[in-house]
């Protein structure tokens, strides 16, 4: 082994827990923040914790790291490029969208699945796996319960809550077997959900409105 990949896996073992908590923090502000230029910052954020958490778990391959991160960052440039065209096309329709003004709910619900998946990290441990990483699939499972269950109309928060089901099972898969096959699987499977749900995104704009008169 280098002694950079040395120095880089006991980096990433130092900063893991940290990097939970941000991918909590990330997501946390992504379901309470409508503007989508910030929620693909956000994203882009989020996937960088991802990929601290996966340096750590492929000690000898930190290429797969970069290829999590990569990989994350061209679903996060699909919902961007989505987004735009659905919120340019909206305004020359003179369409008016309005997002959820519940936000006191969503900070409500956010809070009670943060501590949910907390004590659920604390009392259930995952077996095969550390507790920092443990906790990482624990807030990335909240985070899909809230985006999967959101009242929003876009079908890109649904995609977001998607991916970050199957990140979880990644990181869980991959610290008890970092073997290539399931990896390059779920590396599939993510960038088929980007594409589908960036084309969810557009078709809906162009939806038949119905009930037109003969």
């Amino acid at each position: 082994m280098s002694p950079f990949i040395a120095w880089l896996n006991r980096a990433s073992a130092l900063a893991s827990a940290p990097a939970a908590w941000g991918i909590f923090l990330t997501g946390a502000a992504i379901y309470l923040i409508s503007e989508w230029r910030l929620r693909f910052l956000l994203l882009l954020a989020q996937y960088l914790f991802v990929g601290i958490i996966f340096v750590r778990l492929f000690e000898s391959r930190p290429e797969m790291a970069l290829l999590k991160i990569l990989v994350g960052w061209l679903v996060a440039g699909a919902f961007l490029i989505s987004a735009r065209f659905r919120e340019q096309t909206a305004i020359a329709k003179g369409i008016q969208f309005r997002w959820s003004s519940h936000v006191s709910f969503r900070i409500l619900s956010l809070t009670t699945m943060t501590v949910v998946a907390y004590l659920g990290a604390q009392r259930y441990t995952l077996p095969f796996i550390p507790s920092d990483l443990a906790l990482a699939c624990y807030f990335l499972a909240a985070l899909a319960v809230l985006f999967i269950g959101t009242a929003e109309q876009e079908a890109s928060v649904l995609g977001v809550g998607v991916i970050n089901l199957l990140t979880a099972l990644d990181i869980f898969y991959s610290a008890r077997d970092p073997g290539l096959l399931v990896t390059g699987l779920l590396v599939m499977l993510t960038l088929l959900v980007g594409l589908a749900v960036s084309y969810l995104t557009v078709a809906e704009v162009y939806e038949p409105s119905g009930g037109g008169s003969t």
